[in-house]
């Protein structure tokens, strides 16, 4: 047993103070743009792998949070300078080479013991008297600042006791010549223990170095020769994995990251126990990213903690396993409930990150009200809909029914917009629903003469709609094998997207149904 249980991050870069728990085994990491998910890997990183342990001091200014900058610089004090702590507890086993890492140094509970390590980033209290000048004058004196990392039990941690191996895999193009780097150094570190790399690195430079002595190169002079700077030469920096003898990074960013991925989850491949994953869908097509999410669920014993945007690895992976990056905590949606998980995952087209992550929810039955309903509300309200905060999603029949314990889970506002289908039952369940929930409402044609959506839009509209759709009286319009009885109407329900597509680019001087209206008014209010 060796896995992240939680980790509270204070002061760093997007993170004024947060928190988050972690899921034993897979965990999917959402949120909007710019919300935190790579700085959580980072955070991850730095405390666990030592990131930026030599580092240029004037990095500082780049990971500090710059809320905590702008208070101290409008009050200028010792008490208001900005530190970062990050603290991850540990899950581990009750081991003799484990006692180090526990301890009460921390930030959860207070008097709690526990397993665990921090990274701190902070002026040292031995030199900030002699700083106060330049403190108080409303400088940060950046290159004095002090990372570390120590235990919960207060002794410095060292990568080499390291208790848990982890693993990144960095899909984004940004510096991906260095993330490589790291990649190939964890994967070397988690493969071999500490005797045998600097066996290895030892053997490697003593044979670069006998090489270099065999090669046939003239003395500079009596007293000066060429030589190797050994400095130079780091065994990871120029470490790769070749695939069929080509190295990976030469098959393309998809490949690579696939085989990255498979590399990470096999069993027999190092001593892996977490694998963070940024962004697996970066690259890939679509039947390759079906692969990648083959490998990640196979996966056993590992933990993983998984950055994305794409609802379909939200959605195969399990929605109960998401955790959604908020201001200053990840929301779990480990309580939702399992039916409703299963189906998303076997109907992997829903979006339901976009609607997780939506600040108010249009559900709308299909590609017909998707297509008119920014249309209509901008008639209504001469704005655009989206500018107002409404997401129209098109979830697909009483699909919808799907969405309600997320969107009570998460106390969001949904708005269902949908036909009656010529059944009172409907009417029945949508008067009662709407007596019993604030936050999401259903609304529908009132009238069961007015069932569908294209019937609704008709009775109100019949001379301008029997011009736009122009039917012909020689074609049986049938509807499910059933004659309405008007071509025009026949012809509405046999092509929806068409007939929506002809009334979007027409002049749209349509009166709009009541139920519609209602909804609209009620979402953006």
């Amino acid at each position: 047993m060796r896995k992240l249980k939680r980790m509270n991050i204070i002061g760093f870069k997007k993170f004024k103070n947060f928190k988050i728990e972690f899921n034993d085994d897979i965990n999917i990491i959402i949120g909007d743009n710019e919300s935190g998910k790579s700085t959580l890997l980072e955070a991850i990183n730095i405390t666990l792998n030592q990131k930026y342990k030599n580092y240029d001091k004037y990095i500082v200014k780049e990971l500090l949070n710059n809320d905590l900058i702008k208070i101290f610089k409008e009050n200028p004090k010792i008490e208001n300078l900005p530190y970062i702590i990050i603290d991850i507890e540990l899950l581990l086993d009750n081991i003799p080479s484990n006692a180090n890492f526990y301890g009460m140094t921390h930030t959860f509970e207070k008097n709690q013991t526990m397993y665990g390590i921090r990274f701190s980033c902070k002026i040292s209290d031995e030199i900030i008297d002699e700083l106060l000048p330049i403190i108080e004058s409303g400088q940060l004196p950046y290159e004095y600042y002090q990372m570390s990392w120590s235990t919960f039990q207060g002794e410095p941690y060292n990568i080499i006791k390291r208790p848990i191996n982890l693993l990144s895999i960095d899909n984004d193009d940004i510096e991906s010549g260095s993330s490589y780097n790291y990649y190939n150094k964890s994967l070397f570190n988690n493969n071999h223990d500490n005797r045998l790399q600097l066996q290895i690195k030892n053997e490697f430079r003593e044979k670069i170095n006998g090489i270099f002595n065999q090669l046939p190169i003239n003395d500079v002079n009596d007293h000066q020769k060429f030589g190797i700077n050994e400095k130079k030469i780091i065994f990871e920096n120029i470490l790769t994995i070749l695939d069929d003898n080509i190295p990976i990074e030469n098959k393309g960013k998809g490949k690579e990251n696939i085989i990255k991925t498979k590399i990470a989850l096999d069993k027999n491949v190092g001593k892996t126990d977490v694998l963070t994953i940024e962004e697996p869908e970066n690259h890939l097509s679509f039947n390759n990213l079906k692969k990648m999410i083959n490998e990640i669920r196979s996966q056993e014993g590992k933990q993983m903690i998984i950055t994305t945007h794409e609802s379909m690895i939200a959605n195969s992976l399990n929605l109960s396993k998401i955790l959604w990056i908020k201001e200053e905590y990840a929301e779990s949606l480990s309580k939702i409930n399992k039916d409703d998980a299963d189906f998303f995952y076997k109907n992997s087209n829903n979006n339901i990150l976009q609607f997780i992550l939506s600040r108010k929810v249009l559900l709308v039955e299909g590609p017909t009200e998707f297509l008119l309903i920014p249309k209509i509300y901008e008639k209504i309200y001469n704005e655009n809909i989206e500018d107002e905060g409404i997401t129209i999603i098109d979830c697909g029949g009483i699909k919808y029914k799907r969405f309600e314990d997320i969107a009570k889970k998460m106390n969001k506002t949904v708005a269902v917009l949908t036909d009656n289908d010529n059944k009172q039952s409907n009417l029945d369940f949508k008067n009662n629903y709407n007596q019993n929930e604030n936050n999401m409402k259903i609304f529908m044609d009132d009238s069961l003469d007015n069932w569908t959506w294209e019937v609704c839009f008709y009775n109100l509209n019949k001379q301008k709609l029997d011009l736009l759709v122009d039917a012909d009286e020689k074609c049986d319009y049938k509807y499910h094998k059933k004659d309405y009885g008007n071509k025009t109407i026949g012809k509405m329900l046999n092509n929806k997207v068409e007939i929506a597509y002809k009334m979007y680019n027409s002049e749209f001087d349509y009166v709009i149904p009541k139920y519609i209206k209602d909804c609209l008014e009620w979402i953006r209010k």
